[in-house]
């Protein structure tokens, strides 16, 4: 029976509180600081707080609601301890419930929690990328896909919902039994014809939880299972607004409801369908079927007959029922094309069969792909290069196959004749029947839990024990059984139609059985189990988002990358050691080299205070403008410049920065940067930076000072008031030091406070 228990309660409180709590501290500490950065990135920093706000509440909510609603649950089983479909609520009431309102629920829930990582990834970084044209863009924009699919999804469901209302399926009987009649009706509301009427399919799976923490994974297998379509004209009026009839006749040896092991159950599932303007009806309800005290004989093994056989492989191949294994009626949609000629009767399976499946096979392999590639052009060690490049392989042979694969099977006079291929281009094989033990439909098992239809495949197995795959990617479990029946018929073997089940090598073929007169019992809902789910989803999203944040911080040169701040994340380059001073021959010579060879030598026989060098550096800078980029070595001169001693190796640090930007030391780029700093947000920072470095060289001083100091003093971003101090220190003169003063002392943003401060004392070109 179940317990619930006030302990699991608390520890799950426990658990979710650091997670509320440190959330909210955290949004608590961006607002107080809000005036040390950008709205926006306040904005960011609030919508990451609230993914731990959200995992923390959820989680307490979780706690308190689980144990209210296991003390309800505890309640019914101990006054129905013999009749377990009285222990859920609507069961009770002779009805199901239909899954959309849940859907819709855990569909907002996580294109909420997926968006309130991958936004701020959106916000921050793609427009960067965009405007210097970094292909990482694309990777980043996989990545927000996610959170785009899943808010479309969760407005699908919450259409859908709105639209058809809470939907039930009323029983006729409670509760239903194998062998007995599952009839009723589905009462929602449908406010337009469905031309092609309602599609019902009725089913026995067998859900199988495997693995466990992390790596548990949920699969279901189709045991039996019955579909057929009630007519538009057929629908009738009902309480909130049509009926669909439902009539379905399960065998008597089927398996019953069983939720006795969470990792192991079988339930029965209505699922009903219909094509209807806009969003289509798609709706689910899980049914009772149980032996109640009135039926009289044992089920066959407690409820399907299964024999488990094992092949090469070591999977096991439970069969269901014979109540599915005669002859089979063509279905009204099918996608194999049947031809007679007078080489016998052809089976052909065209290519694209599922588009819904290769589309999303072609995302995945686009996506690993891009990772693949960006991960080569980052020097990444080879072991993990290999692993990609395997694994992207892997995928693109299963995207050609789903997409491109096609199957002919020809039955004529003692032999089968089999070719499956991309573009049908396999070798054909032939058998002769008296070499054919038996043709079976195979499905394998469903992963999650949509009630969709499975992947089946036809199976040939010769006596002598191997087998062949004639044709996969069928998802019609009715289209696969109607073949083989036809291939049967037309070879003159036995004609068997049940569909075969792969289960991996651990999971039993039988379940468990229930006995007559035992006591049900059903074991305690694992609340924490989902909560843990949850979690582990927010850590792979999480994992996810640091790996793309860790790509996007490797050393790349953009607008304003030449500042203190930036940081080499690449192995360092060894200095060089000049014996002695730049000679006449050394001139030539280097004036020989290419700009970026030049430009390298000259600053670093610069920062080693050889006056020649300076000079003949003075001499080229501007000629290496367009003609040099920023490599591991220009970088880290740059930074052992910015610091040195002698002024001269600053004024240095200064040309080397306006050579790599394009800048020429001359009034017309003074206006451009003016007009740059005054019309492009983006790029005002950079441009006010890229002023200091003209006025220290002497341009246009008087004007550039005072727009420096206007945007210092004066501007509302705190980002551009910092590099407008930047660019101060390049200045030189005494009254600036003043000013960066005021700044340090007066300025209401910590980031601006500090750079003035260090512009004062370190770091910038000034006589005391």
């Amino acid at each position: 029976m179940t317990q619930p228990s006030k302990g699991a309660a608390v520890f799950l409180t426990l658990f979710g509180l650091p997670f509320l709590g440190g959330g909210l501290a955290f949004i608590y500490a961006q607002l107080l600081s809000r005036g040390n950065f950008k709205t926006f990135d306040i904005f960011t920093g609030i919508m990451f707080g609230s993914v731990f706000v959200f995992i923390g509440g959820g989680l307490i909510y979780a706690a308190f609601g689980g144990y209210g609603l296991l003390k309800q649950q505890a309640a019914r089983e101990e006054s129905n301890p013999l009749s377990p479909w009285l222990w859920r609520l609507d069961w009770a009431s002779s009805r199901a419930e239909s899954q959309n309102k849940k859907s819709e629920i855990a569909s907002w829930v996580f294109a909420i929690l997926c968006n309130l990582i991958t936004l701020p990834f959106l916000f921050r970084m793609i427009p960067n990328f965009a405007r210097n044209g970094d292909p990482r863009v694309f990777l980043l924009l996989g990545f927000n896909l996610f959170g785009v699919i899943l808010i479309v999804k969760a407005l699908r469901a919450t259409i859908r919902h709105r639209r058809f209302g809470d939907a039930y399926f009323e029983f006729d009987a409670l509760p239903f039994s194998p062998g007995e009649r599952v009839g009723g009706r589905i009462h929602l509301k449908l406010d337009s014809r469905a031309e092609h009427g309602i599609d019902l399919r009725l089913s026995c799976v067998r859900k199988l939880v495997s693995g466990s923490g992390d790596n548990r994974s949920t699969n279901q297998i189709a045991l039996w299972q019955a579909e057929h379509n009630v007519p538009a004209g057929a629908v009738e009026p009902g309480p909130l607004g049509r009926a669909i009839p439902v009539d379905f006749s399960p065998p008597a040896d089927s398996l019953v409801t069983d939720h006795d092991n969470p990792s192991d159950q079988v339930l029965w599932l209505l699922h009903a369908q219909a094509d209807v303007p806009g969003v289509d009806y798609s709706d689910d309800f899980e049914i009772p079927v149980f032996r109640n005290a009135a039926f009289a004989g044992p089920a066959s093994d407690s409820g399907t007959r299964t024999t488990a056989g094992a092949d090469s492989f070591g999977f096991a191949t439970p069969r269901p029922s014979d109540a599915d294994s005669g002859a089979v009626p063509q279905p009204a949609h099918t996608k194999v094309v049947v031809s007679t000629g007078s080489g016998g009767t052809e089976f052909y399976f065209p290519v694209l069969r599922n588009p819904s499946r290769a589309l999303m096979l072609f995302l995945v392999l686009l996506v690993w792909t891009g990772v693949a590639f960006l991960m080569s052009q980052k020097h990444t060690p080879i072991f993990f290069f290999i692993f990609l490049g395997l694994s992207d392989l892997i995928i693109l042979a299963g995207f050609l196959h789903v997409t491109f694969g096609s199957a002919r099977i020809c039955v004529r006079s003692g032999e089968i004749l089999s070719r499956t291929g991309i573009f049908g281009l396999g070798r054909t094989r032939r058998m002769q029947v008296s070499e054919v033990a038996s043709i079976v439909p195979v499905v394998s098992m469903q992963q999650g839990n949509s009630s969709g239809n499975a992947l089946h495949a036809i199976r040939m197995r010769l006596k002598d024990g191997s087998k062949i795959t004639l044709a996969d990617e069928i998802d019609s479990r009715q289209e696969a059984r109607w073949v083989v029946s036809q291939i049967e018929t037309l070879a003159g073997l036995k004609l068997d139609t049940h569909v075969e089940v792969d289960l991996p090598l651990g999971v039993s073929p039988q379940t468990q059985r229930q006995a007559s007169g035992q006591v049900f019992t059903q074991s305690q809902q694992r609340v924490p189990a989902a909560a843990s789910a949850g979690i582990f989803l927010v850590m792979v999203a999480g994992m996810i988002g640091f790996m793309a944040w860790r790509m996007t911080s490797f050393p790349s040169r953009t607008n304003n990358s030449h500042t203190a701040a930036a940081a080499s994340a690449a192995k360092p380059v060894a200095r060089r050691v000049f014996s002695a001073p730049l000679t006449d021959a050394d001139v030539e010579r280097v004036r020989a080299l290419p700009a970026q060879v030049q430009a390298e030598e000259l600053l670093e026989r610069a920062i080693g205070h050889d006056t020649r060098a300076l000079e003949l550096f003075d001499q080229q800078v501007e000629s290496w403008i367009g003609h040099m980029g920023m490599s591991e070595r220009v970088r880290q001169l740059e930074q052992r410049s910015q610091f040195s001693k002698d002024l001269r190796v600053r004024y240095a640090n200064v040309d080397i920065n306006l050579a790599l930007e394009g800048w020429q030391k001359n009034g017309q780029a003074a206006d451009l940067l003016i007009e740059r700093a005054r019309t492009d947000q983006h790029y005002r920072a950079a441009a006010v930076y890229f002023l200091g470095m003209l006025a220290g060289r002497g341009v246009d001083y008087e004007r550039i000072h005072s727009v420096l100091l206007n945007y210092a003093r004066y501007d509302p971003d705190a980002g551009v008031r910092q590099w407008a101090v930047e660019g101060m220190r390049f200045l030189g003169k005494d009254e600036v030091l003043d000013e960066l003063f005021t700044s340090f002392t007066e300025d209401p943003a910590n980031s601006v406070r500090d750079r003035a401060g260090c512009n004062i004392s370190d770091c910038g070109i000034f006589t005391r």
